[in-house]
């Protein structure tokens, strides 16, 4: 036997359903990444023998901000690298980093140590083995409200 035509049946979406597609209605905000910001800043704070060798962010949070965690490798070369690079550890705590949207929470040096200009023991006129600082800074960033 043959039904008459008919609506077809009709189907309620389940509650997970509606969640979903009610959230995707109302986006969250995407998230300002202030990494490139924050890399031109400790640059300029760095000053002109100074170069980025390594950086990379990744997210952060606590039960009541968000942020990003940043880490950096920076290079100190040429006659007054050791006191440039003294200098930057010293005022990087207590440096002014004004990035729109964001905070920084925290800024200081984890690890201080020299490289070899050169893969050989490269001798500098004084005697001296000619080296370069390198150091490694993590900052935290915040997200402003």
């Amino acid at each position: 036997m043959n039904r008459p035509n008919s609506l077809p049946p009709v189907t309620v979406p389940s509650t997970r359903t509606r969640q979903r597609l009610r959230s995707r209605d109302w986006p969250r905000m995407p998230r300002r990444d202030p990494h490139v910001r924050m890399m031109a800043r400790l640059i300029e704070l760095a000053g002109p023998g100074a170069s980025i060798i390594a950086s990379s962010s990744r997210p952060w949070a606590s039960a009541t901000f968000i942020g990003a965690q940043h880490r950096v490798i920076l290079r100190f070369e040429g006659e007054e690298a050791q006191p440039s690079a003294t200098r930057f550890a010293e005022s990087l705590p207590e440096a002014e980093f004004s990035i729109s949207g964001h905070i920084v929470a925290d800024a200081c040096v984890d690890e201080w140590g020299i490289e070899a200009t050169d893969e050989g023991e490269s001798l500098a006129p004084s005697g001296q083995t000619s080296a370069c600082p390198t150091l490694r800074v993590s900052i935290l960033t915040v997200e402003d409200w």
